[in-house]
């Protein structure tokens, strides 16, 4: 068998490199999405700018009647007694984080018993 000579262990050394280097860059390729999920997205995103579009046509064009005071009353009148019902629920939540809080031996705040629950606040 036959030492391999320097300019070989120079093109063995320049091949690895390479190889390496595709190595990464198809690992890169692999990681983004595919062309079938590209297509998808896009024809999805044509259809809903498509349905946006003729939406806002009708607005522009008038056809879509603009509503009476007396249903933006009766709208406005459905929004405050939810938003009342809330509120109301929230505090009730509140009371009762606030009554097992006090029988926990070590009080912590509510923050503290939240994370340790694994718990998330609505007003994050």
């Amino acid at each position: 068998m036959t030492q391999p000579c320097a300019a070989d262990e120079e093109a063995m050394d320049t091949a690895r490199g390479y190889e390496r280097l595709l190595k990464a860059h198809l690992a890169a390729l692999r990681a983004g999405p595919s062309v079938d999920d590209i297509r998808a997205d896009i024809t999805a995103l044509e259809l809903e700018k498509e349905e946006l579009s003729d939406r806002l046509e009708g607005l522009r064009s008038g056809r879509i009647e603009p509503r009476s005071e007396t249903e933006k009353e009766a709208v406005d009148k459905a929004w405050d007694d939810w938003r009342r019902k809330v509120e109301s629920s929230k505090r009730g939540f509140r009371e009762m984080w606030a009554t097992v809080r006090e029988a926990l031996p070590e009080r912590p705040t509510m923050e503290q018993l939240w994370d340790e629950l694994g718990l998330e606040d609505d007003k994050k």
